[in-house]
């Protein structure tokens, strides 16, 4: 049950965004939103908008018109307009939000004008606000549907983190507010809190050192480790920071002292998920354990996981393993589904790529981990690095120093930089792509065909066998490739009912793809196929 204001801007008199042109209340933010919601379509607004204002305004304007929001980090023509399609949705953005590309509704600035202030619309705790999907960093993005209620509740539950001295802070955020972390810090608060939020996006040290010159507030930077690090790199004399608050990857502690000592500031960490919303926090040099927002209640399961209850809100099992130090202190262990397992061996993915960043010149870099159903010593994993100074095989030969050798990668591929998102995060498909580019062979999934499928019948009868012509296009619709030409094929084992095949390909040239039929490690069919052109 809901214990807060439910208004759509709760005391819309005071200031809720900080622009460069100016201070905007609550009463200027609604005046743009109800401007707004009517030119936009009856349907659901996929907000694309990287300004945390621009954000909010767009968002308020759908709630006015009954509708709620998309959020996806992923902004790329081909996934925007396959959610457009799957949601029957509108993409809304200011200009330089999206391209081309992408149909949509392309805003002016908004308009606050006027001197209207007529009281904000209650919402019920009920009411859907937006659909926020994961990142994809272990797989596909998964969705997540977050009503008005529980997200009120938990702005003020988050409070005492984000504003501890109860001086009305304003947030400045490297983050985008179309992420859950962005979302909940940037805009929810500005909405349900005394906070406010300044306007632009601050993607570089630069703009952070001038909006914090420029903030009539104390101010709280919402960031990243990645942002960090570079913040205290830049060589830049910072203005007064009062807090910073870190999420979407975990902060070194040594990189927390030196932002500490070096910004004369505490660094805070926010624990939580898409799925969950932020749930917990600590002062990362403090120590490894983290504390629960009031409220929320943690409980372990029979089989070693853990159940995260919050009133009004449908329990969630947590992706994590956690060890219970009582009722409101926990801590990480690690990741559930973060174990590679290669030739019956074990380790821990999070645990391989610390080796790598933790070599010495390598600033950034991941492991590609192996298909999930990999056991076997004929797969072979990847490595991607940012290594100055460094080539492949002198980084190569370091890892062999710190792991075993199964785990150890094919290659190693040097780049200028990692594939990383707008909060630091490397999706699975990113690397990928990453392996595609680089020649590398990229595992794409799995496939079994079932003992009752009616190409068997009569196909070597007693023993039956796979046809060859079925597993080529169980590869192609797994690559999603439409195949002119089969240029090349060699079946080197049989494939029986019931065996999973896993498949990888790789791109020989941007005309014509390798293929990879693998069951229990071993080849089963391999080949060279040529697009259809487009």
């Amino acid at each position: 049950m809901a214990t807060h204001d439910l208004s759509l801007v709760a005391d819309p008199s005071r200031v809720v965004f900080s622009t460069p042109d100016g201070l905007i209340s609550g009463w200027g933010v609604l005046r743009a939103a109800s401007r707004i919601s009517h030119i936009l379509p009856q349907r659901p607004v996929l907000n694309l908008c990287r300004n945390p204002y621009h954000f909010t305004v767009v968002m308020l304007a759908a709630l006015l018109r009954g509708q709620y929001c998309l959020l996806s980090s992923d902004h790329t023509p081909t996934r925007l307009n396959a959610l457009r399609q799957e949601y029957d949705a509108t993409c809304v953005g200011m200009k330089g939000d999206f391209s081309s590309e992408v149909e949509g509704v392309l805003l002016a600035e908004p308009d606050t004008s006027g001197q209207e202030e007529l009281p904000p619309p209650v919402l019920e705790a009920e009411r859907l606000i937006a659909v926020v999907f994961t990142s994809g960093s272990t797989g596909i993005p998964v969705a997540h549907r977050k009503y008005w209620g529980p997200l009120v509740e938990r702005s003020h539950a988050a409070l005492a983190l984000l504003d501890p001295a109860l001086e009305a802070a304003i947030m400045i955020g490297t983050v985008p507010p179309y992420h859950m972390y962005g979302f909940e810090t940037l805009v929810l608060q500005a909405l349900h809190t005394r906070i406010s939020t300044a306007s632009d996006p601050h993607f570089y040290p630069a703009d952070i050192r001038r909006t914090l010159a420029q903030a009539s507030a104390p101010a709280v930077l919402v960031t990243t480790p990645l942002q960090i690090s570079a913040l205290l790199q830049s060589g830049l004399d910072i203005p007064p920071i009062r807090r910073i608050i870190s999420a979407s990857a975990p902060l070194e502690q040594s990189l927390a002292q030196e932002a500490e000592k070096t910004l004369a500031t505490e660094v805070m960490e926010i624990y939580g998920s898409t799925e969950t919303g932020s749930i917990a926090t600590r002062r990362t040099i403090s120590g490894a354990t983290w504390t629960l927002y009031d409220g929320l209640r943690l409980e372990e399961t029979a089989q070693g996981r853990t159940v995260l209850h919050t009133p009004g809100v449908q329990d969630y099992v947590l992706n994590d393993i956690v060890e219970m130090d009582g009722l409101r202190h926990f801590r990480l262990v690690g990741r559930v589904g973060d174990l590679i397992k290669l030739a019956g061996k074990r380790t821990s993915l999070a645990g391989l790529n610390a080796v790598l960043t933790g070599l010495e010149n390598v600033r950034d870099g991941a492991f590609l981990p192996p298909p999930e159903q990999a056991d076997g010593a004929t797969v072979r994993m990847q490595v991607f690095a940012v290594a100055p100074g460094l080539t492949g095989e002198e980084v190569l030969a370091a890892l062999r120093q710190q792991i075993d050798p199964v785990f150890l990668p094919r290659r190693v591929v040097l780049l200028d930089a990692m594939p990383r998102n707008a909060v630091g995060k490397l999706t699975l498909g990113a690397l990928r792509r990453l392996a595609l580019a680089h020649g590398g062979e990229a595992e794409i999934g799995a496939f079994t065909i079932a003992a009752d499928h009616p190409c068997l019948p009569g196909h070597f009868p007693g023993a039956p066998i796979v046809p060859g012509v079925i597993l080529l296009d169980e590869i192609f619709a797994l690559a999603g490739q439409t195949v002119s030409t089969l240029e090349q094929a060699k079946f080197l084992r049989p494939v029986r009912p019931g065996e999973e095949v896993s498949v990888s390909i790789s791109h020989a040239d941007p005309q014509r793809f390798r293929f990879v039929g693998r069951v229990e490690g071993a080849v089963a069919v391999r080949g060279v196929a040529r697009h259809r052109p487009s």
